[in-house]
């Protein structure tokens, strides 16, 4: 049949190929059914790994996705330090090797023993030959801490962390006495001398030794015997009040002697008249500066009763300044003749007659420059006759030297009237000291061992003629300790000298080459002969 209408297309129902309803829905399910199927994977095999870890090698069967879901399901646990490889969040991939190595680190701490040293002191105030224990030795402890980083239980690493000295070992001091035992000698005249600040005098015998002082403040700027050994002059420092020292005497021959105060205060030098009937002094200005004063250059002469009272005062040299140096004050020395004084400032060197009471300069020379609080000043000897002074001057500066700072002092013997001077020894240093003989013969002096540091030298004995010949250095013997303390003394009848070394009084009789100890205590600082 055919339909016909106008601009619409026509179909003939013999072109169309029908199917039966029931047919239609089987096939509608069929097709349904291959598209579900279509969208599910089908079933995959498990993926085989090997985990190394903990020393054994294990293979497992797996669906996890990455490795650490494989150590999880395989029960392994990853601490501090330990490695994976591969990393814990790679996939995992058929045939993979996971390997666990195990990292420990420790401290591993060591503990040393330190042995202790043994020194060996010498100590001048033990008896020599004795021996102290004065510190028990003790060992130290050490302690090395090691970091050791182990693979599986193989050291790979050791590298040192710490290293303490927890204690330090002590060492062992054991002390031995240097001390000499003092030597008995026979002695002529009175010798005095100062240990531990006090005054103590030897007659006849160093064994017949007696204590003049109990104060233990004698300052020893002043220590000086009378003539015939009978009195002693000695200062003590003042502690209290405005003044810093005092002028005491006391008698040397009686037992048990109270010293006596003089009533002079100040005083930076004091010495006796040759017939032990007067005295001389000078003093200084308290100062809160050091050196703690400053010097008047004024000179004083007194009468000494039998009583120990100063009568007829008379004031031969007014104060003055005294140069540049005049701080430092002026250092006296009596002629034999009695009737003028030798002087000594930094700068100069001269005699003050009692008579006329003016100075009569016989030597200048530069001041030394001690950048500090002390100024040097020559000693001065008088010859017996009183017709010469032993001294010792700043020389002129080697080269092109400063003259303040010139190392070289000479020895010179000058003429008390200044008619001549002379130089008998050169390059002797600082604190040579020089003393004439009782006789005035013979010239005793230190000659420093290292000239040209002469302030800190020590010093050989050497002696020589007044008119500079006949030069002998006889103690102590080369390549021994010199002398420490410039200080030396002749006995009264020239066969013997003394002097202080290692802190204690030596005595060398004339002709010998050692000396021997006549004192053993030690902390003797001040000597004088009569």
């Amino acid at each position: 049949e055919t339909f016909q209408r106008s601009n619409v297309p026509t179909f003939k129902r013999s072109n169309v190929q029908t199917f039966p309803l029931p047919v239609l829905l089987a096939g509608l399910g069929l097709l349904l059914t291959l598209l579900f199927t279509g969208c599910n994977p089908l079933p995959t095999l498990p993926d085989r790994v090997f985990i190394v870890a903990d020393g054994e090698r294990r293979a497992l069967e797996t669906r996890a996705g990455t490795v650490r879901e494989v150590l999880v399901e395989a029960g392994v646990t990853l601490e501090g330090l330990d490695r994976l490889q591969p990393p814990e969040t790679a996939q995992i991939q058929n045939g993979m090797t996971i390997t666990v190595t195990r990292v420990l680190e420790r401290l591993e701490t060591i503990t040393e023993t330190l042995p202790f040293e043994r020194q060996v002191v010498r100590d001048a105030t033990i008896p020599e030959g004795e021996t102290r224990l004065l510190q028990v030795g003790q060992t130290g402890v050490r302690e090395r801490v090691t970091r050791i980083l182990l693979e599986d239980g193989v050291e790979k690493e050791r590298a040192l962390v710490q290293d303490t000295i927890t204690r330090p070992p002590q060492d062992e001091v054991r002390l031995i006495g240097t001390r000499p035992q003092a030597t008995t000698a026979s002695i002529t005249g009175t010798l005095a001398y100062l240990e531990h600040q006090d005054a103590w005098v030897m007659r006849s015998s160093t064994a017949n030794h007696r204590r003049l002082t109990a104060f233990g403040d004698l300052a020893g700027r002043v220590f000086k015997l009378s003539p015939d050994g009978a009195r002693l002059l000695f200062t003590r420092v003042v502690t209290e009040g405005e003044h810093f020292n005092a002028l005491w005497l006391v008698h040397t021959t009686e037992a048990d002697a109270a010293p006596v105060p003089l009533e002079l205060d100040d005083v930076i030098w004091a010495g006796w008249s040759p017939d032990g009937e007067k005295i001389a002094w000078t003093t200084a200005e308290p100062t809160e500066r050091a050196p703690g004063w400053r010097g008047q250059n004024d000179l004083w002469v007194a009468g000494l009763t039998s009583r120990d009272r100063l009568i007829s005062r008379r004031e031969i040299l007014k104060p003055e300044a005294g140069g540049g140096y005049g701080w430092w004050g002026t250092r006296y020395a009596w002629s034999p003749t009695d009737d003028a004084l030798a002087y000594a400032t930094p700068e100069e060197v001269g005699v003050v007659t009692l008579a006329q009471r003016e100075r009569l300069p016989l030597a200048r020379f530069p001041t030394y420059r001690t950048y500090s609080s002390w100024a040097w000043s020559p000693g001065l000897a008088w010859s017996p006759d009183g017709d010469f002074i032993a001294t010792v001057l700043h020389g002129p500066a080697p080269g092109e030297g400063e003259p303040e700072e010139s190392p070289v002092f000479d020895l010179w013997i000058l003429a008390a009237t200044g008619a001549y001077s002379t130089e008998i020894a050169s390059e002797v240093g600082m604190w040579a000291a020089p003393q004439f003989s009782p006789d005035g013969e013979t010239l005793l002096f230190g000659k420093a061992n290292v000239p040209y540091q002469s302030q800190f030298s020590s010093y050989t004995l050497c002696t020589l003629d007044r008119d500079g010949s006949n030069r002998s250095c006889f103690y102590p013997a080369e390549g021994e300790t010199g002398i420490e303390i410039p200080l030396w003394v002749w006995s009264p009848d020239q066969q013997a000298l003394v002097f202080i070394q290692r802190d204690n009084l030596q005595l060398l009789r004339q002709g010998e080459k050692t000396a021997i100890p006549i004192t053993g205590e030690g902390h003797v600082t001040a000597v004088d002969w009569r």
